[in-house]
């Protein structure tokens, strides 16, 4: 699906962004993406915003909408103030040594450095872009209501994604303050959905698995008024400190 076959109110979107930055937005499909969509901020050397989707077909508009929604909130913040995620060593190194005693005499050192490094990796990913993303499906709920059709068919897709995260088995495979933390982002994920597409069942796996107070505590974080000129870092921050990885990662300019 080419960019001009967007939906009305995607493109609408994407002006938005244009006229907030006084950047372009390159929109173009890329069948090899790893996930559904990406973003790509403009930078010193190259002046345009790129979002990349990956499936040419109608759920796309939502996946770039979404893109432009986080977009949005970045070029607001002023440039000398962006700042990435970046991993903490202590934190990487405690997590591939967790892994390495959990499968011990199953994977060789090398195997198991590789996987303890995917699950912290995994992990910061996670948590630097699912509380901005709760914000921007919200956000894009509120005021782009005519994509509200596509979204309830991407959230349930993806919440019903995630539920086999709760398999026991996974506890067998996983350090446990890893799968705790990406549980929890999950049940965030999942009752936000629940509460917007108005199916509250969507929630369930998670409400009996006990995650129902922490997960409403982290969609709070994302509602609340942001204090300083940097609303995604505040959300990220604020989930941090009540999954337990304050210390797990530092800010630092690009």
């Amino acid at each position: 699906m080419p960019a001009h076959a967007l939906l009305p109110a995607v493109n609408r979107l994407l002006k938005q962004v244009e006229e907030s930055s006084g950047l372009p937005v390159a929109v173009a499909q890329q069948s090899d993406l790893s996930t559904l969509a990406t973003l790509r901020p403009a930078t010193p050397e190259y002046q345009a915003h790129v979002i990349a989707y990956r499936d040419a077909d109608e759920a796309s508009s939502y996946h770039v909408a979404f893109e432009a929604a986080l977009l949005l909130r970045i070029v607001q913040v002023p440039p000398e103030q962006r700042v990435n995620l970046t991993e903490k060593r202590e934190a990487k190194e405690k997590v591939v040594s967790q892994v390495e005693k959990l499968f011990k005499g199953r994977l060789g050192l090398a195997q198991a450095r590789q996987a303890g490094l995917r699950f912290y990796d995994g992990l910061m990913v996670q948590l630097r872009s699912t509380g901005p993303g709760l914000w921007a499906d919200r956000w894009l709920f509120e005021q782009v209501p005519e994509l509200r059709g596509l979204q309830a068919v991407v959230l349930q897709s993806q919440v019903q994604g995630n539920v086999p995260c709760l398999n026991a088995e996974v506890d067998k495979m996983s350090p446990a303050e890893v799968v705790k933390a990406s549980r929890a982002m999950n049940a965030a994920y999942a009752f936000q959905a629940a509460e917007l597409v108005g199916i509250p069942p969507l929630a369930i796996p998670y409400q009996a698995a006990g995650f129902e107070a922490l997960a409403k505590e982290l969609i709070a974080i994302t509602r609340a008024e942001p204090t300083t000129a940097d609303p995604d870092r505040e959300i990220v921050d604020g989930w941090a400190e009540k999954l337990g990885l304050s210390r797990w990662y530092v800010w630092k300019t690009p």
